[in-house]
């Protein structure tokens, strides 16, 4: 991993990133560097820089407006202002952003395209999610929610399948466990893999989870234009599938 994040598109109220696998959106623990960290940190040297050393009272706004599990790459959107992160929670919570994924999974599934529905439960257990299927289980943030989302098999090549993912709500683990509960696990995912798709990324050399979030849309918080982001993933292993795909 040469950067853990590539700087996509900035103005006065975005900052859209493409963060690698293996970096946490916020909260790294002691020692690493998160990418709000970093943009806070990018921000404050180009302010440093425009006002000729002069310093800042306070560091810059940045707020998260979707979230990436750690090892999973993808675009990310980062508020510079309040304005702007609460005009793009508001587009979030009431649907109107779009989110697109590739996955690349072990095991090929039956129906090359599909619409998955769920309702999903963060166990109190072990902090995983898992399908709600005992109304006993104790969870964490209270009552299972709906989770769905849109797959299409683009590419395959011998037990593996790669998807390309329309995720139409935000749960936690989402895809992770939506796609493992089916029998096709995403490889290199060490929490919801099989103990053959676990073995069979090992023999291939993956360690991060192949799941990449390659597309983000929404309306801009000031100017309301359609704004779309979309990136060629890093993860080897689907950018080989997609080369198949593509020729």
């Amino acid at each position: 991993m040469t950067s853990s994040i590539d700087y996509l598109y900035e103005d006065e109220d975005l900052l859209v990133c493409h963060k690698m696998a293996g970096m946490a959106t916020e909260g790294a623990r002691a020692g690493r560097m998160d990418l709000v960290s970093a943009a806070r940190n990018y921000l404050a040297r180009k302010d440093k820089m425009n006002t000729k050393g002069r310093q800042r009272n306070l560091p810059p706004y940045v707020a998260t407006v979707n979230r990436l599990d750690q090892p999973v790459e993808g675009v990310i959107v980062l508020a510079k202002t309040k304005r702007a992160a609460s005009s793009l929670a508001q587009q979030i919570k009431e649907h109107k952003t779009e989110k697109y994924y590739y996955a690349l999974c072990y095991g090929i599934p039956e129906e090359k395209k599909a619409h998955l529905s769920d309702l999903l439960i963060r166990r109190a257990d072990n902090g995983l999610a898992d399908i709600a299927t005992d109304e006993s289980v104790q969870t964490i943030g209270g009552e299972a929610k709906k989770a769905e989302l849109q797959y299409e098999v683009i590419a395959s090549k011998g037990e593996t399948a790669l998807l390309r993912i329309n995720l139409m709500t935000g749960r936690f683990h989402q895809i992770r466990i939506q796609l493992s509960s089916r029998g096709y696990p995403i490889l290199g995912d060490d929490k919801y893999g099989s103990k053959e798709s676990m073995e069979y990324a090992a023999k291939a050399g993956i360690k991060d989870v192949c799941l990449v979030a390659y597309k983000y849309v929404f309306r801009h918080p000031v100017t309301k234009k359609k704004m779309e982001f979309e990136i060629t993933p890093k993860n080897a292993a689907i950018g080989e599938l997609l080369h198949c795909e593509n020729t």
